[in-house]
């Protein structure tokens, strides 16, 4: 319903003052019988027809809906899309390794901490070509800081490991920080991180190396001569056992430096 107090009617050329309730669909062009209230006629007298015209009629509401949508539209051309999200830094390899294809590398390059994004991949140890023994492991990391990303392949063709923030070393006790996490392709990769429980990151003795501890299991362990390890749930990591078994033999192992 729509009230008008003051109307010009094209067909009759003039202005008419009159009130006039409407009830009609504002979207489309109608016909009306204007009925002046101006002429004095007798009581009961049938009513006094003025005239015929058609007009569209706009309330006010559908003028600001109109606007409004017209300015969503702007908005919406306006709005560029959101850019896709760049593809990570593939890691840069100084050398070729026997563990990780190109696949794996890029997996694992998305779990490492932005510190390390972008730093070449040196090849600090590798079993192929130092032989297989835990002393020559700490040996090649002498002088370095880390981190280090240790990689093995098993008997079974599994390939799993560990990203430490710091370079394998002796140790009286566990060092490491909650970057340190443990992985597994098999075959698709899992990666567990620091759960918070406790801080059992890292620990070398001369006959073994040890990473995530809770309950006495340990999540990795390595022994002296770098061919037995074991794999366990732990606290450190919530992890699940890395290889088919929780006793693997290792059939290649790498050590990288991201530094």
């Amino acid at each position: 319903m729509y009230e008008c107090t003051r109307f010009q009617c094209p067909g009759l050329g003039c202005h008419l003052p009159f009130s006039l309730t409407l009830k009609l669909r504002t979207d489309r062009w109608h016909p009306l019988w204007i009925q002046s209230n101006q002429v004095d006629k007798p009581q009961g007298a049938k009513p006094h027809l003025m005239g015929v015209c058609a007009f569209n009629l706009q309330l006010p509401s559908q003028a600001e809906d109109t606007v409004s949508g017209k300015e969503s539209e702007d908005e919406e051309e306006e709005a560029a899309p959101a850019p896709p999200p760049e593809d990570p830094v593939e890691p840069q390899l100084a050398e070729a390794g026997q563990v990780l294809g190109a696949s794996e590398i890029r997996q694992l390059s998305l779990h490492l901490p932005s510190r390390v994004t972008g730093h070449p991949w040196r090849l600090a140890f590798s079993t192929s070509r130092d032989g297989f023994s835990l002393r020559s492991l700490y040996r090649q990391m002498e002088g370095l800081s880390g981190p280090v990303l240790l990689v093995l392949r098993d008997q079974d063709g599994q390939i799993f490991g560990a990203f430490s923030s710091a370079a394998l070393r002796l140790s009286k006790g566990f060092y490491g920080t909650g970057e340190t996490f443990l992985f597994s392709f098999s075959p698709r990769l899992k990666v567990f991180k620091w759960t918070g429980h406790n801080s059992f990151f890292v620990k070398g003795d001369l006959d073994s190396l040890m990473m995530g501890s809770g309950s006495g299991q340990f999540g990795l362990w390595l022994d002296g001569d770098l061919y037995h390890g074991g794999s366990h749930p732990c606290a450190t990591f919530n992890n699940e056992v890395l290889a088919r078994q929780e006793q693997f033999c290792i059939k290649q192992l790498e050590a990288w430096v991201l530094s």
